[in-house]
C-alpha cells in the first residue's frame, strides 16, 4: 500500500501537458508559453499555471489559479480564474477579458507555497528587508490568529473532533487532500466555461480556503497539545492553538523547508476537513 501511495503521488506530480483535438493546448500544474515566433491554432489553457502569449493564439487564453499575460495577440477571450489578465504595450485581446476570483494571489499560494507561505508570508528571511512589507505581513498574521480564535470560540466541539483525527490514517488523509487540491481548479475551470457557472467560481475558491483553514486549525491545536505536554501550561483550545500556530509560523520562516512544510500542511488540512466533514464526523 505504501509503495502504491508513493507511486500514485509521483504520477500526479508529473501530470503531462496535452494537446486538444482542435489544436489547442492544456498544461496541468505548469505554464503555457507561446513564443513570439509561434502561433497556436486553438485555445491555450493552464491549470495551476500561467498562460503567457508572446506570439499568437487563434482561440481563447484561460488560466485557472494563474495569470494570463498577453504580449502578443489573442484572437478570442482572455480569462483568469483566481489570477490576473495582464496585457502588455504590444499585446492585443480581440475578444473579452475577465478576471474571476478572491484576491489575485490565490494561484500563487497554490503554485508557489515556498515563496508566498500558505497563510502568511514572513517576508524577512531570504529576502531584502522591507519595513512596509514586514509590518503588513505581521498584521496579516495577527488577523489569521484572530480568525482562528473566533473559529474556536464558535465551533469548539467540531474542532476537538477534527483534532482527534489528525494522527489517524495520515497517509489516507494526505491522499484525499492532494486529490481535492487537484480537483478544485478543474471544478473552477468547468464553471468558467459557462456564463451561469462563472459566479460560482468565487464560491469554489472560498470553500477551498475554508476547508484548508479548518484543517490548519486542527493541525495547530494538535501540535500545541504535544508541545503543552512538556510546557504544562493552562490546557485549553486557545492556548494550544496559539502554541501550534507559532510553531508552524517559525518553521515556515526556514528557507526551502518552510515551503515544503506549508504545502504538506495545506494538503493534509484538506484531507482532515474532508474526512471529518468540518468536525461533524469522527474519522
Amino acid at each position: 500500500m505504501t509503495r502504491f501511495f508513493i507511486v500514485f503521488i509521483a504520477a500526479l506530480l508529473m501530470l503531462p501537458s496535452f494537446a486538444l483535438a482542435d489544436g489547442g493546448f492544456v498544461a496541468c500544474l505548469g505554464d503555457v508559453v507561446i513564443n513570439s515566433d509561434e502561433m497556436l491554432d486553438g485555445d491555450a489553457v493552464a491549470i495551476m499555471g500561467d498562460v503567457v502569449v508572446n506570439g499568437k493564439v487563434s482561440g481563447n487564453a484561460m488560466a485557472v489559479m494563474g495569470d494570463v499575460v498577453v504580449n502578443g495577440t489573442v484572437e478570442g477571450d482572455a480569462t483568469a480564474v483566481g489570477g490576473r489578465v495582464m496585457i502588455g504595450e504590444k499585446g492585443r485581446v480581440l475578444g473579452r477579458t475577465a478576471q474571476v476570483g478572491i484576491a489575485s494571489g490565490i494561484g500563487e499560494i497554490f503554485r508557489h507555497p515556498g515563496e508566498r507561505g500558505f497563510y502568511w508570508h514572513p517576508g524577512v528571511i531570504g529576502n531584502p528587508f522591507k519595513p512596509r512589507t514586514a509590518i503588513f505581513n505581521f498584521l496579516r498574521l495577527l488577523g489569521i490568529l484572530a480568525l482562528g480564535v473566533l473559529s474556536i470560540a464558535l465551533f469548539p466541539n467540531n474542532l476537538r473532533t477534527a483534532v482527534e483525527s489528525v494522527d489517524r490514517e495520515t497517509g489516507s488523509k494526505f491522499l484525499k487532500g492532494f486529490l481535492l487540491m487537484l480537483l478544485s481548479p478543474v471544478v473552477a475551470l468547468l464553471c468558467g466555461l459557462t456564463l451561469i457557472g462563472i459566479p460560482l467560481i468565487p464560491i469554489v475558491i472560498i470553500f477551498v480556503v475554508a476547508v484548508g483553514f479548518f484543517g490548519y486549525l486542527a493541525i495547530s491545536v494538535f501540535l500545541g497539545k504535544k508541545l503543552n505536554n512538556h510546557l504544562r501550561l493552562n490546557t485549553n483550545l486557545f492556548m494550544e492553538y496559539l502554541l501550534g500556530a507559532l510553531v508552524l509560523w517559525l518553521v515556515q520562516l526556514v528557507p526551502f523547508v518552510g515551503g515544503i512544510v506549508s504545502l504538506v500542511v495545506f494538503i493534509l488540512s484538506l484531507g482532515i476537513t474532508f474526512d471529518t466533514r468540518f468536525g461533524t464526523k469522527k474519522a
